[in-house]
């Protein structure tokens, strides 16, 4: 079912950006029209196909703290034997592409998506963040969106929640009162705040939510026992 959505939304937006291009002339079909449609949704597709799947689950600042992007220093160190540098590669290419039709169509939520998510993967942090600004804003502030913008600002910020961010936080969960990553952020917030008792209450309900092979649950658990800790000593100094 999913890969029958992705080529109905494929076709779709393909029409859509076929229609939105200028026109060659008079004529009604134009086959540099068409290439012009077709390679940004490509494009896109492409990146989905390696770093996009749904079923992956979210990691949180806190749980990507420890990583670095290995494909990117095998790059640096010319080390072509690092397993993901040819990937890495590949999707180097594809955000060279993105960016030639962003160009040319700056309108194209798809490819400022595609651009975000592959520029996170590769370690561009900078414009993985002002990609997700512009697909934030051309989706109407899609929740889903605002969520995956915010946690992008925070990992950029070395885990700091700014006002922008919190904003982007407080929309999903508005709109999504359930979404784990929200959830996880609005307890952030309230520690960062110096509201450790509220921020304990808020991941300790979602940590009884959580699967426990869920990356989600190590860095909860973690800052529930951090809190505890905090609320212990306040505690005994009273």
């Amino acid at each position: 079912m999913t890969w029958i959505g992705l080529s109905l939304l494929a076709l779709i937006g393909t029409a859509v950006l076929y229609a939105n291009l200028p026109k060659c002339g008079d004529k009604v079909f134009s086959p540099r029209r068409l290439t012009m449609a077709v390679a940004p949704v490509l494009v896109a597709f492409g990146i989905y196909l390696v770093i996009g799947n749904p079923s992956l689950p979210a990691k949180p600042f806190a749980e990507r703290a420890g990583e670095r992007n290995l494909a990117a220093a095998a790059a640096v160190a010319g080390n072509v034997t690092d397993p993901n540098y040819k990937t890495d590669q590949q999707i180097q290419r594809l955000l060279n592409q993105i960016v030639l039709s962003l160009e040319v169509n700056p309108r194209n939520l798809q490819g400022w998506v595609a651009l975000a998510r592959g520029s996170l993967r590769l370690g561009n942090i900078e414009r993985a963040v002002a990609a997700f600004a512009q697909a934030y804003a051309l989706s109407g502030h899609n929740p889903l969106l605002a969520i995956e913008y915010a946690d992008t600002r925070i990992t950029a910020q070395n885990g700091q929640i700014d006002s922008t961010s919190r904003d982007l936080v407080l929309h999903a969960l508005g709109q999504m009162p359930n979404h784990l990553l929200a959830r996880y952020y609005y307890g952030m917030m309230l520690k960062q705040n110096d509201k450790p008792e509220q921020a304990l209450r808020v991941l300790r309900d979602l940590y009884r939510d959580l699967p426990k092979d869920d990356p989600l649950a190590n860095a909860t658990q973690g800052e529930i026992k951090t809190l505890q800790a905090v609320s212990d000593a306040r505690t005994d100094t009273q």
